[in-house]
């Protein structure tokens, strides 16, 4: 499966996009795009792909995708072979479009969170959705300051969502490093960079500068997961990727993000996933077959 770099088209005389489609048998086929998207289901079920998480959503879901976070949208099918009629509702904007200065400000910081924590994709209560449904409605109907204000107010009520769930795995979005001492920092890039390889607790340490018990408390501590349970959460995640977006082998696949035995890598993706890597591809790709892409 590849992956769709999606061009978001402009508004005319607005910093964002905020649209509603409603259309039979929807597809949004894997796609990327700069811009933070907010996506309500106002009416449908289907199929969802956020980075390696593989789900439904539901009417009255409301999510959060980061920047480049790859995800796809599709409707499902009736007993019958109808496709089934979705309503969604979507917000899409580049942070940076309001300047650096703003997020050093104290009242955005827990935007600036949000934000942060969305590059694995986020799904919020269906109390703070239907809370939001007021908002898409003023977003959808006014212009000027008045839309900025309910943009904010949108993100306002997000970010007091605190059940809030993470979609994507820690291993997908892995790369983009942790906030945290200059140690740790080190650490992760070393992981990053050397993940295929044979790494162990002790040169991880060795690179902090650390022994490996302090190491391993530190990390558990920063982090929330082992060291060991973090390289294979990364593993997976990056072989979620292979199978999402190359046509490679799964043997080759589990060799190239770093395990050496095939029926290991079966065995920790079936734990991370709950099904095997074929079943993982087959279930990514089966709403792509036979459809049409929307536009969105």
């Amino acid at each position: 499966m590849r992956i769709i770099f999606e061009k978001v088209r402009e508004s005319d005389g607005s910093s964002f996009a905020c649209r509603s489609i409603a259309e039979t048998g929807f597809l949004s086929p894997l796609h990327v795009h700069p811009e933070v998207e907010i996506l309500q289901i106002a009416e449908g079920s289907g199929h969802l792909v956020v980075g390696d998480h593989i789900g439904r959503f539901e009417a009255g879901d409301l999510m959060l995708f980061g920047s480049d976070l790859p995800h796809m949208v599709y409707s499902d099918v009736s007993l019958g072979g109808d496709c089934q009629p979705t309503r969604l509702r979507y917000v899409q904007l580049r942070p940076a479009a309001f300047g650096t200065d703003v997020w050093a400000m104290p009242e955005m910081r827990a935007m600036a969170d949000l934000l942060r924590d969305s590059r694995r994709g986020l799904r919020f209560s269906r109390q703070t959705s239907a809370a939001a449904v007021p908002l898409f409605d003023g977003l959808l109907a006014t212009v000027g300051l008045t839309r900025l204000a309910e943009l904010f107010r949108l993100f306002d009520l997000l970010t007091g969502d605190t059940s809030r769930q993470e979609m994507a795995s820690i291993g997908y979005a892995g790369s983009g490093g942790h906030q945290g001492s200059e140690r740790l920092d080190r650490a992760i890039r070393f992981i990053n960079e050397h993940l295929a390889e044979d790494i162990g607790v002790e040169a991880v340490a060795s690179i902090a500068g650390l022994s490996p018990q302090t190491f391993s408390r530190v990390f558990h501590k920063t982090v929330g997961v082992s060291c060991i349970g973090y390289i294979v959460a990364l593993r997976i995640g990056l072989a979620c990727r292979h199978l999402l977006e190359t046509d490679d082998t799964i043997t080759a696949i589990a060799f190239k993000v770093g395990f050496n035995n095939l029926s290991n890598f079966n065995r920790l993706f079936r734990k991370y996933r709950h099904m095997t890597p074929a079943d993982y591809r087959r279930h990514a790709t089966q709403g792509q077959v036979g459809r049409q892409p929307a536009e969105a």
